[in-house]
């Protein structure tokens, strides 16, 4: 497929030059190999599907990561709503002083304390603390101010501090 005026989108090269980055970036995300696979596969679809929707304010390599940040997202709550074999799940062993379980605890740990937040909310934490973009970043990439990005985060905070989940106190030493 050619790029032209009318298509500033050529997908055959965005996945050419992309490819990597997005398994990459689903991998981070979703822990699971076969999972990675699949979501690269449902990111390339669904960026030639909303490729209308791509209104040149940004770069395409953005609006792709943007795309398969929301996509791996996605697959996670859709997770939580029909758990599978947890042993797929387990994360790629890597060289490192942190062991699998740890791995495991820490984030059953970020998936539990995110559970009764809202998408945006969700979405401006991971994109934060899990990738490290600063709060100006996030709003880019979300359509929003940085100012609402740091406003999200810090209401998240708060509300974790002020009301902590019951379970919470539990696993605290």
């Amino acid at each position: 497929m050619a790029s032209s005026v009318a298509d500033p989108l050529d997908i055959t090269a965005l996945y050419r030059r992309y490819g990597d980055l997005v398994l990459g970036r689903c991998r981070t995300l979703l822990r699971n190999e076969a999972d990675a696979q699949d979501t690269v596969q449902e990111v390339f679809l669904k960026l030639h599907r909303y490729r209308d929707s791509f209104r040149g304010e940004s770069s395409p390599s953005t609006f792709l990561f943007k795309i398969t940040t929301t996509t791996c997202l996605n697959r996670i709550r859709t997770r939580k709503r029909r758990p599978e074999d947890p042993v797929e799940e387990l994360p790629a062993v890597r060289e490192g002083t942190e062991s699998v379980l740890d791995r495991l605890a820490v984030r059953d740990l970020v998936d539990r304390l995110l559970a009764g937040q809202d998408e945006r909310t969700q979405d401006c934490v991971v994109y934060h603390y899990v990738d490290g973009m600063t709060h100006d970043e996030v709003g880019e990439l979300l359509g929003i101010s940085g100012a609402a990005v740091r406003k999200r985060i810090s209401t998240f905070r708060t509300s974790l501090r002020d009301a902590p989940p019951s379970w919470l106190a539990e696993i605290a030493p």
